[in-house]
């Protein structure tokens, strides 16, 4: 058997105590529970062997390959396997591949090799994540040469290939934060690198080389045009993060100083061992106080029920109503709605169009905010704008502000595709659409590009999260990352989900008619309504009923 498949072991390396383990050799690597540690400076990676004497081309190849498993010291291991010349040259950060199936070999002559490799993700230097089509496969060529009568490799792709299980133990995922245009809310864009002391630094040079293509058109980055790292690298002393920059950022005023000050804090305090930032350019310090008033938005853990008779807010002991929501069900008979988070304002979905009322104040008067056929839930941004939008394609989508004040979204690409459901992110500037019509539905989400002052004007070009082939059936966002799905597996069988936007996906067990998801993935909540109206909530790897004539969950927002 390939030393590539032998040698798989793993350590837990604490940087606090001299400490390792091994995983077993012989047995098969299976995904475990997740792992968490006391220590918050503890990291898990795999330790692979170094070269040994001897060995023949295959061996190098096998083991220099087994070797991308070992992220730790700039993948030390790994360049022991590369000639002299070569070992400063090879870049391994640049891409990840993750393969499916065992990579076939090849020698040719002249000392080459080409290693076939199907691959079913990849992950680019600045952490973005790509799932690929099923079948692809990559040529991987190499050059080997004798040197001090060993084979060593000479030329090799600047990447890694790792398979699944290893790739969940050595990698994590974090947000890179830009701003919306109104530099109000902080924006997420999920990145992948391995846990290890450079990850601070990787995370800084990818949120100084901007965000993702598809969120571009909506987001902003405190930091100027040009800036860059002006020392190699960012270094973690005592839970403060040094980040020394160039001279760009002295063109910055102090409130702009602040807010990029926030933005770098937000990206690096997702380290276990950083609680703190410090700013310098070119080694000189900077003083800049602290926004603690910039914070990543989290959906609201408050889940709200619609029954036939009223609002009700789902507690650990049962429900209560929302106060002033009853006489407001029945006289408009609501089969759907959005609240927000504070529950002063409620918008219900009825058989004439979405009212609008102001709950809390007595003899509030609802206003017919839409009243065309056939729209969708409603929903609440966290600017306040309630939107509303109709099924059928070519139809505008309206948002209407807490003046009263309509807007219509410039026409875009979804003007072209039937809706069957939306949901916006806790933040305010990303929207996840389930839309088509029969066997070609698929989840799409775009950017929402908003003017200086909040106002949403547009939709950026979206990207595909569910593909058609999976038949999704409801979408919700979950948290800051993640949409929460419902596919139709056939014969009355529904699958329920988390996807990540611009990550891998994790299964939640089925649920019979299935039709309705909502779920907070932080409190690990989620929520599911069957055709029935029954409502049931996902704990304990199982779907539970907890309650009956329910017509809607959503959380508040």
């Amino acid at each position: 058997m390939p030393k590539l498949f032998k040698s798989l072991v793993a350590a837990v390396t604490v940087l606090a105590l001299a400490a390792c383990a091994q995983l077993p050799k012989s047995s098969e690597i299976k995904i475990g529970p997740d792992i968490k540690s006391d220590s918050s400076a503890d990291y898990l990676y795999y330790s692979p062997p170094g070269p040994s004497a001897g060995e023949t081309q295959q061996d190098v190849l096998d083991g220099f390959l087994n070797a991308g498993t070992g992220p730790q010291n700039d993948y030390e291991v790994a360049r022991k396997y590369l000639a002299q010349s070569f070992r400063s040259k090879w870049n391994p950060n640049d891409e990840v591949l993750i393969q499916e199936g065992t990579p076939q070999t090849s020698f040719g002559s002249s000392q080459t090799a080409r290693v076939s490799v199907q691959v079913q993700a990849s992950v680019d230097a600045d952490g973005h994540y790509q799932v690929m089509d099923a079948g692809t496969t990559r040529m991987l060529d190499f050059q080997m040469v004798r040197e001090n009568g060993e084979w060593r490799i000479s030329q090799a792709p600047n990447l890694t290939i790792l398979i699944r299980p290893v790739f969940d133990v050595i990698f994590k995922s974090y947000s890179i934060y830009f701003y919306d245009q109104p530099r109000t809310h902080l924006v997420p864009d999920l990145r992948w690198f391995p846990s290890r002391a450079s990850t601070a630094t990787r995370m800084i040079n990818a949120l100084l080389a901007g965000p993702s293509q598809w969120l571009k058109p909506a987001v902003v980055s405190a930091l100027p045009a040009g800036t860059t790292l002006s020392l190699s690298s960012v270094t973690v002393a005592n839970g403060v993060a040094a980040v020394d920059l160039n001279a760009k950022v002295l063109s910055l005023k102090a409130p702009e100083k602040q807010l990029m000050k926030a933005q770098i804090r937000a990206t690096l305090s997702q380290l276990p061992n950083v609680y703190g930032v410090s700013i310098s350019v070119e080694r000189g310090p900077q003083e800049i106080l602290d926004r603690t008033d910039v914070q990543p938005s989290k959906i609201s853990s408050n889940a709200v029920i619609l029954t036939g008779d009223q609002l009700e807010n789902l507690t650990t002991d049962g429900t209560t109503p929302v106060a002033g929501s009853q006489s407001l069900v029945q006289k408009f008979g609501a089969t759907d709605f959005a609240i927000t988070n504070s529950q002063n304002w409620v918008a219900l979905k009825t058989a004439f169009g979405v009212y609008r009322a102001r709950l809390g104040i007595f003899a509030a008067t609802p206003k017919l905010i839409d009243s065309r056929s056939g729209l969708l839930a409603p929903s609440f941004d966290a600017y306040g704008y309630l939107w509303t939008i109709p099924k059928q394609p070519n139809q505008p989508v309206l948002v209407t502000a807490a003046d009263d004040s309509r807007s219509t979204l410039q026409p875009g690409w979804i003007d072209s595709y039937p809706r069957r459901q939306f949901s916006i992110s806790a933040e305010g500037s990303r929207i996840a659409f389930l839309v088509g019509s029969g066997t070609s539905v698929s989840v799409e989400v775009a950017a929402i590009i908003r003017n200086s002052a909040g106002l949403p004007i547009g939709l950026a070009a979206p990207i595909e999260v569910v593909k058609a082939s999976d038949s999704p059936i409801s979408v919700s966002w979950s948290d800051e990352n993640t949409l929460a799905v419902l596919t139709n597996q056939g014969a009355g069988s529904a699958t329920a989900e988390y996807v990540s936007i611009g990550g891998s996906s994790t299964q939640l067990g089925s649920i019979d008619s299935a039709k309705l998801i909502a779920a907070q993935n932080a409190a690990d909540v989620v929520y599911a309504i069957d055709s029935s109206q029954n409502l049931f909530e996902y704990k304990n790897l199982n779907w539970s009923l907890i309650d009956i004539k329910v017509l809607a969950v959503h959380f508040a927002n």
